[in-house]
């Protein structure tokens, strides 16, 4: 059998492991690294206003567009995809139905 002499010994060294871990992160976080997060929160921020930027979002606004224009193929196209996706669930539910009867009746 092991010896239980420490009385919980292991647990002791993971809240000292634990208690190193958090002091090594604080410094860490304070030192290089904070100058790091800086430098990358300026850079998102200059380039959340570039050309590029400023495409992807009228692109995305274009699709939008398209998306809820019932005119528009594309529009018309989603519409009748969901209608139809509608259609065969009824079918599917319908089919399930009429055998779960079947099912039900032949037990009786």
């Amino acid at each position: 059998m092991a010896d239980d002499s420490n009385g919980g010994g292991g647990f002791g060294w993971f809240i000292l492991g634990g208690l190193v871990g958090l002091a090594v992160g604080a410094y860490i976080a304070s030192g290089p690294g904070k100058e790091q997060i800086d430098s990358l929160r300026s850079k998102t921020i200059e380039l959340s206003g570039s050309e590029p930027v400023q495409r992807a979002r009228d692109a995305a606004q274009r699709a939008r567009q398209m998306v809820s224009d019932p005119d528009h193929p594309v529009g018309k196209a989603i519409q009748d995809g969901v209608a139809a996706a509608k259609r065969k669930r009824e079918e599917l539910e319908a089919t399930a139905a009429r055998k779960m009867q079947r099912s039900t009746n032949l037990e009786e």
